[in-house]
């Protein structure tokens, strides 16, 4: 049997740019064949955060993870599994953090202050993992690219994604052995024609089930559109760099993926 998992949801609760509420994506996802869901919604680190940043962190957080809950309450009245992650922003890069929980984040507020090599430190530690979301999209507050290698794997399939962005990305996970998710970064179940995720074999009995998986380089299915990931790397829109855990950037050129993947 296989086991489909979104792992790249946002809440119209707790991401501003949510346009579905929680409890609505639960039937949208048990009819599309989806065993569970992991709601990332958009942390401080983004524009979209939906936090009072005035408010006391306790205060943040509730409101942070108020989404999840929602998704979570509905999925267990339901029948669909319900996990807990986030989306941090930095400058030019946004990654999907699995593997903490609502008392860590009220335990780090320095969180607020972290730069990657921190954030990766803290997250690993503690078994979970970091994956750079989306790592070539353009979009228009997206002024430079940047890579960097405090991450644990690669969003290589993302379904807001063109194309081009997605055989980079590909590319780019492969050249670096870097294991690969796909997500559907999903905001309004009448806005999206299809969904990503992940497939396993077993069912998962928590978020660290994934964690593994990535951390340990183990095998697991993508679920995407056929063919995915394959076509000609046109010239990026945007600059790109890639930083090392210093934060210093590591000389590096998009041709470096071309015949080496």
């Amino acid at each position: 049997m296989t086991y489909i998992y979104e792992t790249h949801l946002h809440t119209a609760e707790s991401s501003a740019c949510g346009r579905t509420n929680a409890r609505e994506y639960i039937p949208y996802y048990l009819d599309k064949g989806f065993h569970g869901i992991i709601v990332t919604d958009h942390f401080v680190g983004s524009p979209c955060f939906v936090g009072n940043r005035d408010a006391s962190w306790r205060e943040q957080i509730d409101k942070f993870c108020f989404g999840y809950e929602e998704a979570l309450n509905e999925g267990i009245r339901r029948g669909l599994d319900v996990f807990f992650g986030i989306e941090q922003a930095f400058e030019g890069d946004e990654c999907l953090i699995y593997g903490v929980d609502k008392s860590w984040l009220y335990e780090h507020p320095e969180i607020v202050h972290w730069n990657r090599k921190e954030l990766f430190d803290s997250i690993d530690a503690v078994g979970g993992c970091v994956v750079q979301a989306h790592p070539f999209r353009v979009r228009d507050y997206v002024q430079r690219i940047i890579l960097n290698n405090c991450v644990h794997g690669i969003e290589a399939f993302n379904a807001g994604n063109r194309p081009v962005d997605d055989i980079y990305a590909l590319a780019f996970a492969r050249h670096y052995h870097l294991p690969m998710t796909a997500g559907t970064d999903m905001h309004s179940i009448s806005e999206h024609v299809g969904v990503y995720g992940v497939k396993f074999t077993e069912p998962w009995k928590d978020i660290y089930d994934y964690t593994r998986a990535i951390r340990e380089h183990r095998h697991f299915e993508l679920y995407a559109e056929p063919n995915r990931g394959v076509g000609e790397m046109l010239p990026l829109e945007r600059p790109c760099e890639y930083r090392n855990a210093q934060d210093q950037p590591i000389p590096w050129s998009p041709e470096e993926l071309l015949n080496k993947s």
